[in-house]
């Protein structure tokens, strides 16, 4: 699958990588703006053309010209946010339709708009799983200029993998996410899906504290005082109050995997805030 602007020899470059990295292919997905542009409808007419080339070689591939269109909404570029809501919810659906049909998919972002690139990102944190690849491609500046659509050596063209940042989530989770067809919605639950895995991790810490630890964490959250202030107003010394912050900042550093040295007070502060509501009803203790 690709992004395309009015390069497209980007599509066969990157095909060509895939190729000869050995990797099956048997459809290419092609996204475009408004083929009524003579730049993009350039551009499609050379693609189409390459369909024999493939053909020659031996590759029987299903070719899909995919518009961003939604009725008569069909924009020539993506310079409003309803052009790139709309941007995204094709690439979205495109990418899910696929997937459910069991699919690997390679989507390179290296043709069209920046905007196409960010929106390639989004869906691909949305719905990215091991059993697909996400890529670029850096190419010699020589061939871009050519306008050839097929290198002349392998090494003129390189297929960078772009690293993703994956949402930990149950494989029946993302199932779940895949019946939607709506990426604001599938967003929407991915923000929820966080928040309570965020708050899972909370309640989990808060266990590990002891009786007197938590007496500490709450005065901490609930008034933001130093240890001299926190010690008067616990009734205990200085020195204890520091010892049992240091043991507090310590077990949180850990269960929140950070770094050692890392200066967790303002952090924990922040994320407890919203446990005194549940403390308050005496849900926690």
């Amino acid at each position: 699958m690709a992004t395309i602007g009015v390069e497209a020899q980007v599509v066969t470059l990157t095909l060509d990588a895939l190729l000869a990295r050995n990797f099956p292919i048997s459809q290419v997905c092609i996204l475009h703006p408004n083929e009524h542009q003579p730049a993009i409808a350039n551009a499609l007419q050379r693609l189409r053309k390459e369909r024999s080339f493939y053909r020659r070689n031996g590759l029987n591939l299903h070719w899909l010209f995919q518009p961003i269109q939604d009725g008569s909404h069909y924009p020539n570029d993506f310079v409003t946010e309803r052009d790139v809501a709309l941007l995204l919810r094709v690439l979205y659906r495109t990418v899910a339709r696929l997937k459910r049909k069991g699919f690997r998919i390679h989507l390179s972002i290296a043709g069209g708009r920046k905007v196409m690139t960010a929106m390639g990102m989004v869906v691909a944190q949305l719905l990215w799983t091991s059993m697909t690849m996400f890529g670029t491609l850096l190419s010699e500046g020589k061939l871009l200029q050519s306008k050839e659509m097929h290198a002349q050596k392998p090494d003129e063209v390189v297929l960078v993998p772009v690293p993703i940042l994956r949402w930990n989530l149950l494989p029946s989770t993302v199932q779940e996410i895949l019946l939607w067809d709506d990426p604001y919605r599938a967003i929407e639950r991915q923000h929820q899906l966080q928040q309570q895995q965020h708050w899972q991790l909370l309640q989990t810490f808060w266990q590990k504290l002891t009786p007197a630890e938590r007496e500490v964490a709450e005065a901490l959250v609930r008034y933001g005082e130093k240890t001299e202030a926190l010690a008067k107003r616990l009734n205990r010394t200085a020195k204890t109050v520091r010892n049992q912050l240091q043991s507090i900042y310590a077990k949180y550093r850990e269960h929140f995997d950070l770094p050692a040295d890392a200066k967790v007070r303002d952090r924990l502060i922040a994320d407890l805030a919203p446990v005194l509501t549940m403390l308050d009803k005496n849900e926690l203790r």
